[in-house]
């Protein structure tokens, strides 16, 4: 993590995870091709026993492409890590799934749809990816 992301994670960890927790999570997991683990700070909505995350700017990111497929993860919400397995939702692949999934995202945090640039092309937000983090069975 970027020394932003090790401020971020050790607020989270912290007593005073209160401040960031309603919105912000971390995300731990181990790299397909690497095998090393990683944690980084990331923006969530809670769907039920579900994990929503939005990811912004995908381009620019690879974390996400580790959940291509699914795989297992741990999220740490309120100081809890929470055992769950992670899959990318593609908004142009499957609109489908990802249009209640971007509907709760959006309720929450609706100043993230400046986000998804255009809607043209199939579903809701063709541009749109999502982790969809269920709890591991």
């Amino acid at each position: 993590m970027g020394i932003g992301n090790s401020i971020v994670g050790a607020l989270l960890r912290s007593p005073l995870h209160g401040l960031l927790s309603s919105r912000v999570d971390l995300v731990r997991y181990t790299g397909r091709r690497s095998g090393r683990s990683f944690t980084t700070p990331t923006q969530y909505v809670r769907r039920v026993d579900d994990v929503v995350i939005l990811v912004g700017r995908p381009e620019t990111k690879s974390w996400w492409r580790n959940f291509r497929d699914e795989h297992p993860l741990e999220v740490l919400i309120r100081r809890q890590w929470l055992a769950m397995t992670g899959r990318v939702v593609g908004g142009a692949d499957e609109p489908e799934i990802i249009a209640p999934l971007l509907d709760a995202y959006l309720q929450r945090f609706p100043s993230a749809a400046r986000a998804l640039g255009g809607t043209d092309g199939p579903g809701p937000a063709p541009n749109a990816v999502i982790v969809w983090c269920t709890p591991r069975r």
